[in-house]
């Protein structure tokens, strides 16, 4: 036996021994705490182990024309409420990438509208990067903005299709240019 070890084994099992009065304690202590609903807990599993998207523009589909009908509806609302309120939301580059920047306020007010955040600013991004394209003759051979996300073919059609509900919810857009 070791003679440097202040508790010999006998002891230590003795002193670390749980004592029936003791765990059936602990074990009520514990059976109190809240526990989070299985759904929940496996949400943030979920969550932790999914890469989170870089973007507003990451894995997100392309623009249907249900969904800028909707869109165009709010974007008034939204614009008076964010001038109203001195929150700002437009296009930024973000490590590099294409981004759209917004409050937890404007993300807020976007959610009570009855969409997700993300997606609504993606739209809007994407409808203004659009009407950027038309505005310019549909032709982006030239340097884009490294702000403005990629709009598809399909994304453009809409914006010529729309370009006039676009540019009325848009308010005080620029006119195009001939």
């Amino acid at each position: 036996m070791n003679n440097c070890s202040f508790m010999s084994p006998a002891r230590w099992r003795r002193a670390f021994r749980p004592a029936p009065a003791l765990a059936a304690a602990l074990v009520a202590a514990l059976s109190l705490l809240p526990l989070p609903p299985s759904d929940a807990l496996a949400a943030r599993v979920a969550q932790k182990k999914a890469p989170q998207a870089a973007t507003v523009y990451d894995r997100q589909p392309p623009v249907t024309d249900r969904e800028l009908v909707g869109f165009l509806e709010i974007l008034p609302r939204f614009r008076a409420w964010a001038k109203e309120s001195g929150e700002e939301a437009h296009p930024v580059l973000r490590n590099g990438k294409a981004d759209f920047l917004y409050s937890p306020r404007a993300a807020e007010w976007v959610r009570g509208q009855g969409w997700e955040p993300v997606r609504f600013f993606c739209v809007m991004g994407r409808m203004a990067a659009a009407l950027v394209i038309v505005e310019e003759g549909n032709d982006m051979s030239g340097t884009r903005p490294r702000d403005m996300p990629g709009v598809t073919e399909d994304e453009l059609a809409l914006a010529r299709r729309h370009l006039g509900s676009m540019l009325k919810a848009g308010g005080d857009a620029p006119p195009i240019k001939h």
